[in-house]
């Protein structure tokens, strides 16, 4: 329990110590790094991300998309940057004192910046969200009317009650107009897909952004540095079991009782167990499957990762 408590002081301490230097290189840089932090924010989520849509509503490498329902998508995702960027902008005026705010805050604790990072980075990426909801959402029922149709060419049907895909007669009225349905999807699925992808790669970049901040929060929080220095310096007073050893002379033989010190994989048998979690998480083929199927890319619940240690 000591050891548990002794940690625990190593670590607040050093996250006091490391935050109050990350506090006064924010605060001496506020105005040099939040120059340069409006410029990467104006430029990558709100420029470029305009420029991309037009770029795609004019027939990118020679891909014919469906002329109207593509100059929908970008009128009403270039409206949708154009607001948010008119927010971002009254925001950024602000951005040296925030950052001045959070190097303050810094002070108590390199974990308290690393948390409020955070919380700027949904504040800059929120409008990339929206957008990849609303085309995530229109590609999920896409794929969802497409299988169905599939079902019914193949003369099936699912079966709520029972999860299945049971046989089923349909009638020809029913069969027509499935095919009506079919070519009409199939024909607007490639402009549907084309701005999903665009928003999706982006939710992706932002998931990844907040992983390696949970991540480094995690780290901050919960490295056993005092069990790591103790076992290095003294291996002795962190006992992980006994061991016997012999000894013998000529006239007489000997058990010795030894203390053998916690091997390390145990000491970081936490971090082991959190790997294990943001590797199922962030697997690339779960990524990739989330993508293609349209399902929900999400940042791990950080409850995930306090379990874990």
């Amino acid at each position: 329990m000591s050891s548990f408590f002794y940690n625990a002081v190593w670590l607040i301490s050093n996250d006091v110590i490391v935050g109050t230097a990350f506090g006064v290189f924010l605060c001496e840089n506020n105005h040099g790094l939040a120059a340069l932090l409006r410029r990467t924010v104006e430029n990558i989520v709100i420029t470029w991300l305009q420029h991309a849509l037009i770029w795609l509503d004019s027939w990118p490498a020679g891909l014919k998309l469906n002329t109207e329902l593509s100059r929908f998508y970008s009128v009403t995702f270039i409206y949708l940057l154009g607001l948010w960027g008119y927010v971002l902008n009254q925001v950024l005026s602000y951005l040296p004192a925030i950052l001045y705010a959070i190097g303050v805050s810094s002070c108590a604790g390199m974990s308290m910046g690393i948390s409020l990072f955070s919380d700027l980075l949904f504040l800059f990426t929120a409008h990339i969200h929206a957008c990849y909801l609303i085309s995530a959402t229109v590609y999920h029922h896409q794929l969802q009317t497409l299988a169905s149709l599939w079902n019914l060419f193949r003369g099936r049907r699912y079966n709520l009650l029972r999860n299945r895909v049971d046989t089923w007669d349909y009638d020809i009225d029913q069969l027509l107009f499935g095919t009506i349905l079919f070519t009409l999807v199939s024909f607007l699925f490639p402009t549907v897909l084309a701005y999903y992808a665009l928003f999706a790669m982006m939710r992706l970049g932002t998931v990844l952004l907040y992983a390696s901040l949970e991540t480094l929060l995690a780290f901050v929080n919960h490295f056993p540095l005092f069990a790591l220095v103790l076992r290095l310096k003294d291996p002795q007073r962190l006992p992980g079991g006994i061991y016997l050893s012999s000894s013998s002379t000529s006239s007489w033989s000997s058990l010795h009782v030894k203390n053998q010190p916690i091997p390390l994989a145990l000491i970081f048998g936490a971090y082991g167990r959190m790997g294990t979690l943001l590797w199922y998480h962030y697997n690339p083929i779960r990524l990739l499957s989330s993508i293609i199927s349209g399902r929900y890319l999400a940042a791990i619940p950080h409850a995930i990762i306090e379990l874990a240690e």
